[in-house]
């Protein structure tokens, strides 16, 4: 029962905040092998879950902004973060690929499945360009952790 506890909680940060997972699972215990698969099927999970999720959130907004459409005030000049500013010219830029190329170390994979669901039309190519941004993420952050 312990046992499944640790890959649940593996799997849970996988899937949340992905470069805190492989050290995790190497500190629980897991060996190699394991702490590839575990991590690499919890980042997977991450993005199915988080890309449907937020395909859902999108429909719910637009829904709920349409019914004040026509009663809007105007709007408050937009403020840019730099994380606003990094975001867009990785969009611009580098388009889907450098945005799942960031997404599972850098931005998070909630944050990156919700961008690249909100801006990148193509389910399939979405889903594939991060499903492989994930399995490439776990074999390097999972070898350099072994490593080091």
């Amino acid at each position: 029962m312990e046992k499944i506890l640790q890959i649940l909680l593996v799997v849970i940060l996988s899937a949340t905040k992905f470069l805190t997972a492989p050290i995790t699972s190497l500190n629980i215990g897991f060996g190699y092998l394991e702490t590839l698969v575990i991590t690499t099927c919890g980042g997977l999970f991450g993005v199915f879950f988080f890309y449907y999720l937020s395909a859902i959130i999108m429909a719910f907004i637009g829904k709920f902004t349409s019914k004040f459409q026509g009663n809007s005030k105007p709007q408050k000049k937009r403020v840019f973060t730099w994380k606003n500013k990094f975001i867009v010219k990785i969009k611009r830029e580098y388009g889907l690929i450098g945005l799942a190329a960031i997404t599972p170390t850098f931005l998070s994979i909630p944050v990156g499945t919700f961008l690249a669901a909100r801006y990148f039309s193509d389910q399939k190519k979405v889903l594939t360009y991060l499903a492989a941004s994930v399995v490439v993420w776990s074999v390097i952050v999972s070898s350099v952790v072994i490593i080091f």
